[in-house]
């Protein structure tokens, strides 16, 4: 299963030469972290508007002006046991979250990963592709990253031009 990490464009370099580093969610006012500490991913999916969801979200409720490039790897079986599931109930509950082996994500939330979640039904959608998220309590070795989802340019470099 792939999926793809969004980070600050800036830390490309650090990345590719040390890998994705477990971080927590701060709170924007306090500065304290608030969430559970871990290497914070979303299905990889080739439907190029469901893969920019998360990096527009970023770029909305971050304050400072930034662009972001997406880390795609493989989840292995090393990264297990990690949260997934609708984000607020990740933050909210982390133990119903908790995803023991590689055939129980795929058994819960496989439909993320084969893109039938974003075939409508009838009764519409049963889930959010928007909501879900994976959460990776260890480090993401560089050698696992598949590709690299580049941003465009950074505004302050382009208007220099």
């Amino acid at each position: 299963m792939l999926v793809i990490h969004w980070t600050r464009q800036n830390q490309t370099s650090a990345i590719k030469a040390n890998g994705i580093h477990p971080t927590h969610r701060r709170d924007r006012i306090t500065g304290k972290p608030k969430n559970i500490r871990g290497v914070y991913a979303y299905p990889f999916s080739r439907i190029r508007t469901l893969m920019g969801n998360w990096r527009r979200n970023l770029k909305t409720w971050d304050l400072k002006l930034g662009n972001y490039n997406g880390f795609v790897f493989r989840l292995a079986p090393e990264d297990f046991p990690l949260f997934a599931g609708y984000w607020f109930f990740n933050r909210s509950d982390p133990g119903e979250a908790l995803i023991g082996s590689m055939e129980e994500l795929a058994e819960k939330y496989g439909c993320f990963f084969s893109g039938e979640i974003v075939n409508m039904t009838e009764e519409g959608a049963s889930y959010n592709w928007e909501d879900f998220e994976i959460i990776i309590p260890r480090r993401i070795e560089a050698r696992r990253i598949i590709r690299i989802l580049k941003d465009r340019e950074p505004q302050s470099r382009a208007k220099s031009r």
